[in-house]
């Protein structure tokens, strides 16, 4: 499970905005590198909770499967880089592009799998879900 300690900055009705503190064991913790908040200051997540047991400035703590981390790298860095090297292949051997060509067609294909993301924002937002409780 990743865990970090945050508090609650807003509520709107069943959502909830938490506002991620900074702690030092960022450093230390093994799912640093999958993990967007252990490099910012400032990170702010939303939170579905349908049971109002929160109120605003509420320390709290937020947990994630280690697995949300892993699909995040996926889709981020994994799948473009793949998208990158195929794309430079097929110019390279294929198509006979010079390399300049193909370096910049390579990076021209990223577009549409970056719009498509953003297209599925929504979708995958469903996918990437934080849990909330209570600080002991």
């Amino acid at each position: 499970m990743i865990e970090h300690e945050g508090i609650i900055e807003k509520i709107n009705g069943f959502q909830i905005t938490v506002r991620i503190v900074q702690q030092s064991a960022c450093s230390t913790c093994h799912a640093k590198g999958a993990c967007m908040a252990a490099d910012t200051k400032d990170k702010r997540v939303d939170i579905s909770d349908y049971t109002g047991r929160f109120s605003e400035n509420e320390r709290v703590i937020i947990e994630g499967k280690e697995s949300i981390g892993y699909k995040a790298v996926y889709w981020a860095f994994v799948l473009p880089l793949i998208i990158l090297i195929v794309m430079l292949v097929l110019t390279t051997s294929v198509w006979d592009f010079s390399e300049t060509e193909a370096a910049i067609s390579s990076m021209i294909a990223l577009a549409p799998y970056y719009f498509l993301l953003y297209l599925l924002r929504n979708k995958m937002a469903n996918t990437f879900r934080f849990s909330i409780k209570k600080t002991d």
